[in-house]
């Protein structure tokens, strides 16, 4: 059995203000409340919680799979903002996909914009400016439907490994956003993958 859909229905970290403002604060009338709740929240939290779920276990085996690369170290307990040291340089792994109403083929021509844009849209309460890797998953065709590339498991797998065979942290990774009115430098790698 597969997730067969991918749809928040919650934008991610406002479930309790969504509960707040569309159903605590909006209805008066209890039958009102427990109509609206089985009608429209049952199915947004449903949906949430299987995203969420989605996401968190795909990723920690993308995040496994990336730590026994032989040109990766992995971090023996959690430090804040690193999962991985390669080339001697910590990162944060993070995957993600495509930003919506981002150009693909910008992107991919463009990857240190892209993780620039990623670091200047982050949420203030996500805020980091850690050295990341960002592996970005991308659907050509359909970019609303890149996260099926997360289960590609084979696939992710083969462009992981080759991008550590090949790829060195050198000063051309160096990046400088601004965020909060405050300029950050960082040393960023980014991984589109494709299909």
């Amino acid at each position: 059995m597969k997730v067969k859909s991918f749809s928040w229905g919650v934008v991610q970290g406002q479930l309790d203000r969504k509960i707040q403002t569309e159903y605590v604060r909006k209805f008066v009338r209890y039958e009102d409340l427990l109509s609206s709740v089985k009608a429209k929240l049952h199915d947004d939290v449903t949906n949430y919680v299987i995203c969420t779920w989605f996401n968190h276990w795909t990723t920690v085996l993308i995040e496994e799979h990336i730590s026994t690369h032989s040109n990766v170290i992995p971090t023996l307990k959690n430090i804040k903002g690193i999962d991985i040291f390669f080339n001697g340089q910590p990162f944060d792994l993070k995957v993600t996909y495509l930003p919506r109403d981002y150009e693909p083929s910008y992107a991919t021509e463009n990857p240190k914009d892209l993780a620039i844009w990623m670091y200047e849209n982050q949420g203030a309460q996500r805020f980091g400016a850690d050295n990341r890797l960002f592996v970005v998953l991308l659907n050509k065709v359909n970019p609303e439907k890149s996260w099926e590339l997360k289960r590609n498991f084979s696939l992710v797998f083969e462009k992981i490994d080759k991008f550590f065979d090949r790829e060195k942290v050198s000063e051309n990774d160096e990046i400088i956003f601004t965020f909060g009115r405050k300029a950050y430098t960082a040393v960023t790698k980014v991984l589109i993958i494709a299909r």
